[in-house]
Formats: structure tokens, sequence, C-alpha cells
């Protein structure tokens, strides 16, 4: 098996201790940063998919995203300490009232195993600092995400001030998590609807395409 292949399958399979061996193994070999990474994204990505179709669960996405990040320590130095540059920018932050993160840190995860900046403002976000963020780090993509009813309302508090600051018509603006739905797309006037991990880094990879002419 190819060493590239070895790595996709010990991704895929969670299994650090083969995924470190194996980047090792590219690095000796010579084999540059963009394929050792490219390999690492494709393992990530089938990770998704294996949860998508129910054989993983949330805990395995959250640990797929720890075994990458070990493993782009390893890559640092042949990349001269430097990440390559991103495709995109996103700020993504559980709004107001919720602290429900585990669905956030997975999306935090897999759109920075794709290559995104992701700005996370964490949880119980207000909308002024949904604002700010705006305002400071000039995203591609805003996300909002909740569990709770009540976010709901907290989103449409969040639009209704970056319509007021004149910021709404700057950026994309997807909701997602449980509380979220088609309708609520539709009413709070936001761009996308994310139902689930795969859909909402879509949404990204399709609006950063367009945007700069990079769309796969």
């Amino acid at each position: 098996m190819e060493l590239q292949d070895k790595l996709i399958a010990a991704m895929e399979e969670l299994n650090e201790d083969n995924v470190l061996e194996d980047v090792r193994a590219m690095i000796g070999a010579g084999h540059s940063y963009n394929s050792i990474q490219m390999s690492l994204n494709s393992g990530v990505s089938r990770v998704g998919k294996r949860y998508e179709s129910g054989e993983y669960f949330i805990a395995d996405l959250i640990v797929s995203g720890m075994i990458y990040r070990n493993a782009l320590n390893l890559l640092m130095p042949l990349n001269g300490g430097r990440q390559n540059l991103p495709v995109g920018r996103v700020v993504i932050g559980v709004v107001e009232g919720d602290i429900h993160d585990i669905g956030k840190d997975i999306i935090v995860s897999l759109l920075r195993a794709e290559r995104f900046e992701v700005i996370d403002l964490g949880v119980d976000v207000k909308p002024e600092r949904f604002v700010y963020a705006i305002r400071t780090y000039k995203p591609d993509v805003l996300l909002m995400s909740g569990v709770l009813t009540t976010a709901i309302k907290s989103m449409q508090k969040t639009i209704e001030l970056l319509r007021k600051e004149n910021l709404r018509q700057r950026v994309p603006i997807l909701i997602g998590g449980l509380c979220t739905s088609g309708f609520h797309k539709d009413m709070l006037g936001v761009d996308g609807w994310a139902y689930d991990s795969t859909a909402t880094v879509d949404f990204c990879k399709k609006v950063v395409g367009s945007k700069y002419g990079t769309a796969k």
C-alpha cells in the first residue's frame, strides 16, 4: 500500500499512532507538506462520511480533530513553521443564551481540516460580539449555532443588529443546530441552513469558491 493510502486509512480508522508514524514516514520519503496534508484531509473527510452514515459518533469526530492537529504539528518544520494560506475565513459562535458547543467544535475541526481560517467566538455570544467580529475579521462566512429554542430569538437579535450597523450585506450567514430548520432560514432572512456538518462545510466551500474562483 502506498504511503498516502496508509495515512488516509489510518486517519479514517482514528488510529493516532499509525497516523503519526505514517506522517513521519512520508516526511522521510520526501513528500511535500501539501501532499501530506491532502492525505490527512482525505482521511478526515472519510471520518465525516462515516459519521453521516451513523457508523461514527460525535466523540469520533472530536477525536479525529485532535489527531489531525497533532499530525499537523509534526508537519510545521516541513512548512517552515507556517501554515498554508487559508482558503477563506469563517466566524462561528453559539448564540447568546446557549452554551451547547459540541456541534460547533466539530464544525471548527472540519473547517480547519479544509484549510479555512476559523475565528471561534465560543458560546453565549452576544449580538455585539458578532458585530465586532465581522468588523474586525471581515469573514467570508458567518456561522451561528444554537440548540435551545430560545436561540432563534438570539439569532434574530443578532441579524437585526447587523442590519442596523449596515453589516448584514457584507457576509453570507448560515444558521445551524438542533433548534434550526429551513423555516427559520426563511424567517430570519439568512443565506443558508445546515442540517449536518457536511452541509455546513459544503456551504462555506461554495461561498468561498464563488467569491475567489476556487470552487472545486
